[in-house]
């Protein structure tokens, strides 16, 4: 009897150690704590971004004369080659480089002339939408636990770019200047207009004349 008593006390003993180390609890003030620390920061992520990530990743841009270039040949083999998205929408996005001659200033654009006799414009006033976020390729929809979180992105990086690239940029620039840029573009896959394309500055240096 006695051994049948201390059998039942081992097993109950055992089970009871098992419960005990299978739950645990948590004070409130430290799920809170927890809950406080993982809240995303989107507009810390877009500094981040454009202001170290985009300026370490120039090489990876386009020359915009050999975005348009490629285009005239083909453009299907262009949009595979040098686009970035993140569904697949008609829209698609270019990383692009290069440097021009200021040939026009007004309150929405910076028009530029390439060596290839091109003009191109640089966005002053209007940055909005998904380009600057989208054209590099750096940053992917798996990155985010939400879409709301992804989108806060391009709304802060946008600020950024009106902020820190561009503000500086137009107490400065000059007509006859040469710029240097490094920015985005959207285009349409089904009717990409190459003849009038639009910049979203990620980073912008005025050289010498």
């Amino acid at each position: 009897m006695v051994q049948k008593i201390i059998k039942y006390f081992l097993i109950l003993l055992f089970f009871g150690l098992l419960l005990y180390n299978a739950v645990y609890f948590k004070k409130i003030s430290e799920m809170q704590v927890l809950k406080i620390e993982t809240v995303f920061d989107a507009k810390a992520y877009a500094k981040t971004y454009l202001l170290e990530k985009i300026p370490a990743a120039k090489k990876e841009a386009v020359a915009v004369a050999d975005l348009l270039s490629a285009m005239k040949k083909d453009s299907k083999k262009a949009f595979t080659a040098f686009s970035h998205f993140q569904n697949e929408g008609d829209m698609k996005y270019f990383f692009v480089k290069g440097e021009g001659k200021v040939t026009a200033i007004d309150e929405e654009f910076v028009t530029l002339k390439i060596a290839s006799g091109t003009e191109i414009k640089l966005a002053i006033q209007y940055i909005f939408g998904n380009t600057s976020r989208d054209c590099s390729g750096i940053i992917s929809i798996d990155d985010f636990s939400n879409t709301m979180d992804l989108n806060n992105v391009s709304e802060e990086i946008n600020k950024l770019i009106k902020s820190e690239i561009v503000a500086p940029f137009k107490t400065k620039v000059q007509k006859g200047d040469r710029i240097s840029f490094l920015g985005g573009i959207e285009l349409s896959q089904s009717e990409p207009k190459t003849d009038k394309l639009e910049i979203v500055p990620l980073q912008l240096e005025i050289n010498s004349k």
